[in-house]
């Protein structure tokens, strides 16, 4: 047994030597233009956050002290990290780690599909091609060593297709236990990529249909049960610590989450994407014509010819799955493309089966030919060899623009006396790891207790503000590190620029420069601005966690985000976001008062009277009775003031209340219920 074991571990020597020379050439260049060690993505340095605050004693918090934060787009890669944090690996030589973590993955890659080959000496060729294979695409191997969780997912994925394989193959009285523990593997992949989800199900429905004597019930239960077991526990973990059923990265990212985005936008969108990343992540990246061609015939061969047919059909169905579904990310057509990896190293392990395939086909027409069957993998994986200096050189150039930019806004702000309380960042992952600074993401990927900043952000930078008005005045951001194209009127309105690091070259960055700023929100409420005595309750727009409460909806193409700053009666000024209701469009709420009777809704507006519009107030019971009043204007001091629209009418438990302009356009920022007195 000693001695297998030996064979094996040297067996995969070559695969090491391969993979250790792959980051290497990319690293190494890396290194040089960083001045340390390369990190081509600042979302890199979020998953660096998340290792540190674990080994710290705050797993699944992007910053100790934030609370739990659904931004990690992989649960399980923060806790390889961590343990190198802990050893000594910090700053950006955490990175060191990540590499580690990925020859390793990829190493553990190359065994597994030495297990699943096979092995039958017609295949001994392919076998021995598979680490050149699994590093011949360029832009691939990017991702790959960028410190970011596709190594992992390519670990799991091998893992999870051996398991698949022995399930497949094993004897009758080890078929179950084979089955069980496929199942597993394949629950494992969504927490390296969500969208692994996809080729998990598909290797569990090809181990259910190769169950043969095995019922089909026992074999769902223990291939498929796993999966959507973890993928609820992921949900309900979410929903309990965030208030959301889905990542934080899902909603800021998904189309299908933009709220003013109509049908014909998300379609438009979607398409973009997927002729980008077609062209980009496969024709151009595999070499083009002659890599497309060599891609193409293998995975013909993996799903048509005899030999692993049902797991390479799995890897194709799960990469397609795959694609569509990243083409449903905003950001797929930026980064360098490494949301198209997942779905790059399915087709990839596909196209080694499709080898193994045609090299046994062949072989047993005609022994001497089984030889040359392998040509097509040998072309697949010289097509892209011109991409090489391309995709070295742009990772060396994007390590140094995220070194040269965010480390030195994070090494500025560190530098400060007395030191920052809280830096508003904009999904800025170097900034607080690297300056060790507490931070806000204003983007919501760090997330902040359960305020709903990831969301928040979609609807714009007053929404975002909003959620900073809830937080206690001495745990607001005192500094901001911005891009100001991102962020409107915020860091102007509450910011004095105070510094600034612009880069050249830039190849990955979002802009040329980051400013720093100093923040101040003395102008958000506090909590005595809303205290009248009759006061029943506050609809607060543009504050998600207030609409959330009431319930708050209009249609997709109104409700923009607006904000003002006006003076109080009492002369203090006021800032407060709000919302831009069309003409003929409606914005409804629901009332839970905790007393009925007549009330009186007061709109909070900017707008002067001379300028309000007629709008009707349409007042819905649970019963289906409806009522219609209109708002009129009352006096404001000047147009420097805040003015009130109101209407009066009868209140029920649970009424739900509609605002219809009828001309012109309402400027609603809060709606207050007020007891009338008798």
């Amino acid at each position: 047994m000693v001695r297998a074991k030996t064979r094996i571990s040297w067996a995969r020597l070559p695969g090491f030597v391969v993979f250790l020379a792959a980051a290497v050439a990319f690293l190494g260049p890396g290194f040089a233009k960083a001045g340390g060690f390369p990190a081509p993505l600042d979302d890199t340095y979020i998953y660096f956050g998340f290792a540190r605050a674990t080994a710290l004693g705050s797993p699944l918090a992007w910053v100790p002290g934030n609370g739990f934060s659904s931004g990690a787009t992989s649960l399980l890669y923060p806790l390889l990290l961590a343990p190198f944090w802990a050893l000594g690996l910090r700053g950006a030589w955490l990175g060191l780690g990540a590499a580690l973590i990925a020859v390793g993955a990829l190493v553990d890659l190359d065994g597994r599909i030495a297990e699943v080959l096979g092995s039958n000496r017609n295949v001994r060729t392919v076998r021995r091609l598979v680490p050149l294979a699994l590093v011949a695409v360029p832009l691939l191997d990017w991702s790959l060593f960028s410190g970011m969780e596709t190594a992992l997912f390519a670990a799991l994925l091998g893992r999870a297709l051996a398991a698949s394989g022995r399930a497949l193959t094993a004897e009758p009285h080890e078929r179950a236990r084979a089955q069980t523990h496929a199942g597993l593997w394949c629950a494992a992949l969504p927490l390296a990529r969500p969208e692994g989800a996809l080729v998990a199900g598909c290797l569990g429905l090809a181990v259910v249909h190769g169950a043969r004597s095995l019922k089909t019930s026992g074999s769902l239960l223990r291939a498929m049960l796993p999966l959507p077991c973890v993928l609820a526990a992921q949900a309900l973990l979410n929903r309990a610590l965030t208030g959301e059923w889905q990542a934080a990265g899902a909603i800021r990212k998904l189309l299908t989450e933009q709220p003013h985005a109509t049908g014909a936008d998300l379609t438009l969108e979607f398409a973009k994407n997927l002729v980008v990343l077609l062209h980009q992540a496969f024709f151009r990246a595999f070499g083009g014509q002659p890599g497309a061609i060599a891609l193409i015939l293998l995975a013909f061969c993996a799903v048509f010819l005899p030999g692993k047919r049902r797991l390479a059909v799995a890897l194709v169905v799960g990469s397609s799955g795959s694609l569509l579904l990243v083409c449903l990310n905003a950001t797929a057509r930026f980064q360098n493309y490494r949301y198209a990896a997942p779905s790059q190293l399915m087709l990839l392990l596909a196209a080694i089966l499709g080898a193994s395939a045609l090299t046994t086909r062949i072989a047993k027409l005609s022994p001497r030919a089984g030889m040359f069957a392998a040509l097509p993998l040998l072309g697949l994986m010289a097509a892209p060899l011109r991409e090489w200096p391309k995709q070295i050189d742009h990772f060396a150039r994007a390590s140094r623009n995220i070194a040269a930019q965010q480390g030195e806004v994070a090494r500025r702000l560190a530098l400060l006396d007395p030191r920052p309380r809280r830096v508003l960042v904009g999904d800025a992952g170097a900034i607080p790891y690297l300056s060790e600074l507490p931070a806000l993401d204003g983007l919501g990927l760090g997330g902040y207790h359960r305020l709903p900043f990831a969301r928040a952000s979609l609807h714009g930078d007053a929404a975002v503000v909003e959620l900073i008005e809830r937080m206690p005045p001495e745990e607001r951001p005192d500094w901001m590190a911005l891009y100001p194209g991102w962020w409107g009127e915020l860091p102007t309105r509450f910011g004095t620029r105070v510094d600034s690091v612009r880069i050249d070259d830039n190849v990955i960055c979002a802009a040329d420069e980051k400013v720093i700023y100093q923040s101040n929100f003395a102008d958000l409420s506090t909590s005595g601005d809303d205290s009248e005595s009759d006061l029943i309750e506050v609809t607060d727009l543009a504050d998600l966690v207030s609409e959330r409460e009431h319930e708050v909806a209009f249609p997709r193409d109104t409700g923009e985000v607006i904000q003002a700053t006006r003076a109080l009666d009492d002369g203090r000024r006021r800032w407060d976001g709000g919302r831009r209701i069309a003409a003929e469009r409606t914005l409804t709420f629901r009332a839970r008062p905790n007393r009925e009777g007549s009330v009186q809704l007061r709109v909070r507006t900017d707008a002067p009277p001379s300028e309000v519009t007629t709008t009707n107030v349409r007042v819905t019971s649970t019963e289906g009775s409806s009522s219609t009043v209109q708002l009129t204007a009352e006096a404001c001091v000047d147009a420097a003031h805040w003015c009130a629209l109101t209407a009066t009418f009868t209140l029920r438990q649970g009424d739900r209340i509609a605002l219809t302009p009828a001309h012109g356009e309402l400027r609603a920022f809060a709606l207050a219920l007020v007891a009338q007195r008798k």
